[in-house]
């Protein structure tokens, strides 16, 4: 994965996937895919909501083995099935607020990944620098692994 930080405010993550854009796409949008691929190694899921629109909005709490729960919540700004989707991410331990920009392109047999995570501020995006990377990293080779047992 390619991580960059091409402006003040921004941080841009490039991934190849070996799968069709669409399978991608419902991957990343759909509640039934997200549950089998999206929980951090340490928690579970435990509500997982999706409301795939342009003024709808997704829902997610994990819960920690310990009971706490951490919930994240996005509003849609853009729906373009399977080529791309834009959100407003916020969390509960968090006033951090995220635009998310996510493009599928195709290229050979592969779908190319981006996303671009914008700031309000450069102080927010070097904040959450280190976790993105780690986070990422995780939740894009479960992706991988998984895509992996729907192709076959």
């Amino acid at each position: 994965m390619q991580i960059t930080k091409p402006s003040d405010n921004e941080i841009v993550l490039i991934r190849t996937f070996s799968a069709p854009r669409e399978t991608v796409f419902a991957a990343l949008t759909q509640a039934e895919h997200l549950l089998r691929w999206m929980k951090p190694t340490d928690m579970a899921i435990v509500v997982c909501e999706v409301d795939l629109r342009v003024g709808g909005a997704f829902r997610y709490v994990f819960q920690r083995s310990s009971g706490r729960k951490i919930e994240v919540r996005g509003d849609y700004e853009a729906v373009d099935p399977p080529h791309r989707f834009m959100y407003m991410e916020t969390y509960d331990f968090s006033p951090l607020k995220v635009l998310v920009t996510t493009t599928l392109e195709v290229s050979d047999e592969e779908t190319v990944f981006k996303q671009t995570l914008g700031y309000s501020s450069k102080q927010e995006r070097d904040a959450d620098f280190d976790g993105v990377v780690t986070s990422a990293a995780e939740a894009y080779e479960k992706l991988e692994r998984y895509l992996a047992q729907i192709r076959q």
